[in-house]
């Protein structure tokens, strides 16, 4: 008899997410009886992230993902696994096991994405736009990768403040713009975007079009669509780019990992993943 998996991912507006396909894929290539249901809380009047967990425990799954926008929010109501990067505020997947227990895969998914793209080459330095829960984890990946220097920026100037200071007091090299995001964007070396500008429900493009150009890399945590209005502009000025389906796939098999407690191969996953549903560009 196959052993059962009750998976789940809670966020607002997931209706295009592809984590559903991801992780019951995995499930059939390892023999697991995979569910992973889709919880949309968009229009759910105030959503508790801390209830909501509670009610996946009782109702027996066995983990769940959190996105958009609760990552910043579950971290306050768990209890994160060896390991977890000191500083990082923010979790994506949730273990329910006497307790809840919690990890961030984003930061372990952006650093494969990155060291698959460019080996040991440093990030050098980077402008970051976000600083909400995936900011947070690629911040602390790019910190990992020892990034030169990490400039970000965020509509909302408490969130920005708050990770460059915590950033700063973990040894890190980092500070808030101190110009325009088109001035600043002709000093770095990378550029990310860890806002929701680009996925479907949000279009557009982060970065000012005239700020492109001498970049080295790219990179945009949007995978909805794959093939963003950020990341077409990066490539017009040729930049080398890596899309946010690297990041959704390696936290996504991080993720199952911690899931299901056995070791996956991602080259295979990628591969079985894009026969299975390939991207659209």
């Amino acid at each position: 008899m196959k052993r059962k998996l009750k998976l789940g991912l809670l966020g607002n507006g997931i209706g295009k997410t592809q984590s559903k396909k991801l992780h019951e894929l995995i499930g059939k290539l390892y023999d697991l009886d995979t569910s992973y249901e889709l919880m949309d809380l968009a229009n759910k009047e105030n959503a508790n992230i801390e209830e909501e967990l509670n009610r996946c425990k009782k109702e027996g799954f066995d983990g769940v993902n959190v996105t958009h926008p609760y990552k910043v929010n579950a971290f306050k109501c768990v209890k994160t696994m060896e390991g977890f990067p000191k500083g990082l505020t923010s979790v994506n997947t949730v273990l329910f096991k006497d307790e809840l227990i919690a990890d961030n895969t984003d930061y372990l998914g952006f650093c494969e994405a990155y060291r698959k793209r460019f080996n040991e080459q440093n990030p050098g330095k980077v402008l970051m736009l976000g600083a909400g829960g995936v900011g947070l984890a690629i911040a602390y990946g790019l910190c990992s990768l020892n990034v030169e220097e990490l400039i970000v920026h965020d509509m909302n100037e408490q969130l920005a403040t708050s990770l460059v200071e915590d950033l700063k007091n973990a040894g890190f090299n980092a500070r808030l713009i101190k110009s325009s995001v088109e001035e600043e964007m002709k000093s770095v070396d990378g550029l990310i975007n860890a806002t929701p500008i680009g996925m479907f429900q949000y279009p557009g493009n982060p970065y000012p079009k005239e700020g492109f150009g001498g970049q080295k890399w790219a990179f945009d945590a949007v995978y909805t669509p794959v093939n963003t209005q950020f990341l077409q502009t990066c490539e017009e000025n040729n930049i080398i780019t890596i899309s946010g389906f690297k990041l959704f796939l390696y936290q996504g098999i991080e993720a199952f990992k911690r899931f299901s407690g056995i070791d996956i191969d991602s080259d295979k996953i990628e591969e079985e993943f894009l026969k299975e549903y390939p991207l659209e560009k």
